[in-house]
């Protein structure tokens, strides 16, 4: 019976209980967790326009990409610990802080580097006497260390795995339905450079947004601070810049916070200040020319549908740009500078259009690609069509690839920063039909050029083909 040699069971062992402190040392002490670290490394490519498409055609719009990224480092990262074990203890560990110099700050690459040590020199064989006591104690220890690991890591991997956070969400009024077009909180779409398990979870008790730069009053705000101002709601439609033509990455909901514009001016803006630098809790850089941050509607946010921000959503605090894609307007903001200069932002930096202005688009949501419609039958063919802070004047929809085209009836908005939602009635014949949507955004129709999402935003009309029988 083949049996692995007892240096690589103590290699393993001590792979895994290091990775599993590693993650309570994240969790509790807010520590850099090598294998997250080599992973954004990796994302920052990953985030690249050419290698973003090619991701996207293979696994599709969502998490799959950094899934199969992540589970890779970690892999890497046991397998490399592990064969760290055929080496004496003390030469294991000066090989692992090299390594970890280059990965981590180094007082928390001294860390790991000593608590490894500490795990090998428990982990000695020679500390049990008998070969079978030996294989067995490794083998628990191997199991133990598996368990913290799962232990330390149990929330963080569901959300990896299934895409859910741990927070529920509550009705937009008590006891009544959310409007029609706004989008739930937990319905709202998600998009992140980070894996999900590993955005940042804060504490509103611990958390403040750091004011600097080129202010009268540079200080620290506290959520109940920043409370103080002015609140107010504002309908407001998401847009992601990596959404498809006819794609889901796009919400409408109400927003609760207050302008931009009412901070700037209890802090000070001094002279010579062009640009607002904002930084956030997981790295993530962006900025704002200080002309547009005084426009009414940019506003900091804690609430959305009269509920706080989940952490996957931005807790505890957000910025809201109308006009820009979702890049623009960052979550777990922590610091906010005054700038005489900008810096690239996080996605600019990867190829990604600096400036981020939506562009028009519209698709169904009735009838559903892929789903046949019953012939004879009146539908009541549904969408959505949006702009950014150009209004939608006018949808067209065409059932026979564009040949003839028709107006669908729009819906009154309840916010110029809203989506507009659109119908129009049909009763399909037997048969197969391409069916088109197009919007004019003030007057002028979206352009019917498609192009990818990346850098800039796709374009392009929603169509597919529909089988009524």
């Amino acid at each position: 019976m083949f049996r692995l040699p007892s240096s690589l069971i103590v290699g393993f062992s001590a792979a895994v209980l290091l990775s599993g402190l590693g993650l309570l040392a994240r969790m509790w002490a807010a520590a850099p967790y090598p294998p997250q670290v080599l992973f954004d490394r990796i994302s920052q490519f990953l985030g690249t326009p050419a290698m973003f498409n090619l991701i996207h055609h293979l696994l599709g719009v969502g998490q799959g990409g950094k899934i199969a990224a992540f589970l890779g480092v970690l892999l890497l990262w046991l397998g490399g610990l592990t064969l760290l074990g055929v080496l004496g203890p003390v030469i294991a560990t000066g090989v692992l802080l090299l390594v970890l110099l280059f990965v981590v700050p180094a007082g928390w690459a001294v860390g790991y580097a000593v608590l490894y040590l500490l795990i090998r020199l428990a982990l000695q064989p020679a500390v049990i006497q008998h070969q079978q006591g030996r294989r067995e104690a490794l083998n628990a220890l191997g199991v133990g260390s598996l368990a913290i690991t799962v232990a330390a890591s149990g929330s963080l991997l569901k959300k990896v795995l299934d895409g859910t956070d741990q927070t529920a969400a509550s009705a937009f009024k008590a006891g009544s339905p959310l409007p029609e077009g706004i989008v739930s909180q937990d319905d709202l779409y998600y998009v992140s450079k980070n894996l999900e398990g590993f955005d940042p979870l804060l504490s509103a008790e611990k958390w403040s947004l750091k004011i600097k730069g080129m202010v009268e009053k540079p200080g620290d705000l506290t959520l109940s601070d920043l409370k103080k101002f002015r609140q107010r709601d504002l309908e407001l439609t998401l847009n992601c810049i990596s959404n498809p033509v006819g794609g889901f990455l796009i919400g409408n909901a109400i927003w609760t916070g207050f302008t931009l514009r009412d901070l700037l001016n209890q802090v000070g803006v001094k002279q010579g200040a062009k640009f607002i630098l904002w930084k956030a809790a997981d790295g993530y850089i962006e900025s704002l020319p200080l002309g547009e941050a005084y426009e009414e509607d940019v506003m900091l946010v804690h609430s959305i549908n009269g509920e706080p921000l989940t952490p996957k959503h931005g807790f505890p605090l957000r910025v809201l740009i109308p006009g820009r894609y979702g890049m623009k307007q960052p979550r777990w903001i922590t610091e906010m500078e005054l700038s005489s200069s900008d810096v690239p932002s996080y996605w600019s930096q990867r190829g990604w259009d600096k400036e981020a202005f939506i562009k028009p688009s519209s698709r169904f949501d009735v009838p559903e690609e892929g789903k046949p419609v019953v012939a004879g039958k009146e539908l009541m063919m549904k969408g959505v069509a949006f702009a950014g802070k150009v209004p939608i004047t006018r949808v067209e929809v065409s059932v026979d690839g564009g040949k003839t085209w028709q107006e669908a009836a729009l819906k009154d908005r309840r916010s110029k920063h809203a989506w507009t939602l659109w119908s129009l009635p049909w009763t399909p014949e037997a048969g197969i039909h391409e069916v088109v949507v197009r919007a004019y955004g003030a007057g002028k129709l979206q352009t019917d050029q498609t192009a990818d999402p990346l850098p800039s935003g796709s374009t392009g009309w929603h169509r597919f083909l529909v089988n009524a029988s």
